[in-house]
């Protein structure tokens, strides 16, 4: 099994840990398939590894714009428990617009199972790290 290591913004912390966010909305998912990851999170600003959770499942976002009404579409969406507002959701999916001969833009809700937070924060130095990584990355136990 791997390990992830995720930022995420306090925000949206709190709404995981509280259990009203239940699915992360990122652009990209792990290739393998080595279910179940266990995800730790470092919540942006305050430099600690805060807690952790289980992924089991993700489910495939699409974006689009109707070409004849200029309507925003997202598909998939339905028993998502984000708390991003629909419109915020279809920008960030979206964003660099539809590229010739590529399928819509898209995304990956990555169910939330189980979330832990931690009674004090761990350090990057846990997985060997000097800096958190921009969205996603792998880790490995030291």
């Amino acid at each position: 099994m791997s390990d992830i290591l995720i930022s995420i913004k306090p925000k949206w912390c709190e709404l995981i840990f509280s259990g009203q966010k239940i699915d992360e909305i990122r652009k990209t998912r792990p290739k393998d398939t080595g279910f179940p990851y266990d995800v730790y999170i470092w919540q942006t600003g305050n430099g600690g590894i805060i807690g952790r959770f289980t992924l089991r499942h993700f489910t495939y976002i699409q974006a689009w714009e109707d070409e004849v009404t200029g309507e925003k579409h997202l598909g998939n969406t339905i028993g998502l428990r984000h708390c991003v507002d629909d419109l915020e959701l279809w920008e960030y999916l979206h964003k660099g617009g539809q590229k010739p001969g590529k399928p819509y833009p898209g995304g990956w809700a990555w169910r939330i199972e189980n979330p832990v937070r931690f009674d004090k924060p761990l350090p990057l130095s846990y997985f060997g790290l000097k800096r958190p990584p921009q969205s996603w990355q792998y880790v490995n136990w030291i």
